[in-house]
């Protein structure tokens, strides 16, 4: 699905706006049907989405223009750390992965247009908590946001309650923008942007299309998601609040 932009540019900003400064507003967010025990789902199976991430590499004139090997590097690291299947120290969430060369025409547009739907639920879900919007606060507490049962399809095909989705986006500099970057502030005293990422993750039930877990992780420059353990260390902090416990223990499936 690569080309599909997922993050908005306005809450792409707001990330690193909530990165650089104290937040009181926990940035992980429960369907209040698992706050509620008698609610609460309990998943068999769950399965990882495409995951979709962005890689550009940042000129010294400031013009971004995405790397599709960078990106296929980075959406591959970021699929060995969450599978069971793999060996890793980074929590595993999913059972296995969607494969978009098994579905159809259909249901490829079908994926897209939820994927893209998650990317508007999750900017207004995150605008809504955030600290400086306190009279929305109340959906922290009874976050009920969904993304509709049309992916409920993959349920049948696939033998599965849920699927995760993870989307995001990293900005490197081009060596002569870092030297820039160097100069700039010891000289000038000068701060010039060298690169940031951001993750998105969440967790769609596939019955109801509600999100039962939504979070997300913000990094400034020095971060590569193109090296192993460094984008296992990066996923492994945007699942730290996954509710694992959810997912029935496999002696009872």
């Amino acid at each position: 699905m690569r080309g599909l932009k997922l993050l908005p540019a306005f809450i792409f900003f707001l990330f690193f706006f909530s990165a650089g400064c104290t937040t009181t507003t926990p940035t992980v967010k429960l369907h209040h049907t698992i706050k509620n025990s008698e609610q609460t789902p309990q998943l068999k199976q769950i399965v990882l989405l495409p995951v979709d991430v962005d890689i550009y590499e940042l000129s010294m004139g400031g013009v971004e223009e995405e790397v599709p090997e960078w990106s296929s590097k980075a959406e591959e690291n970021i699929r060995s750390a969450l599978l069971f299947s793999n060996e890793g120290k980074c929590s595993k969430v999913a059972h296995k992965a969607v494969s978009t060369s098994d579905l159809t025409s259909k249901e490829r547009e079908i994926l897209e247009e939820h994927l893209a739907l998650f990317s508007s639920v999750a900017a207004t879900s995150i605008w809504a908590t955030s600290d400086f919007n306190k009279p929305w606060h109340f959906k922290q507490e009874h976050f009920d946001y969904t993304i509709g049962d049309g992916l409920r399809f993959l349920k049948t095909k696939y033998n599965v309650d849920a699927g995760l989705i993870i989307i995001g986006q990293e900005t490197v500099s081009t060596s002569g923008r870092q030297a820039a970057a160097a100069l700039g502030a010891i000289l000038l005293g000068m701060y010039i942007p060298t690169g940031n990422a951001v993750l998105i993750g969440g967790l769609v039930d596939f019955e109801t299309g509600n999100l039962l877990w939504m979070d997300y992780h913000a990094a400034g420059a020095g971060l590569d998601m193109r090296d192993v353990e460094m984008c296992e260390n990066f996923v492994e902090k945007l699942v730290e609040d996954y509710p694992i416990g959810i997912i029935q223990p496999a002696s009872d499936q």
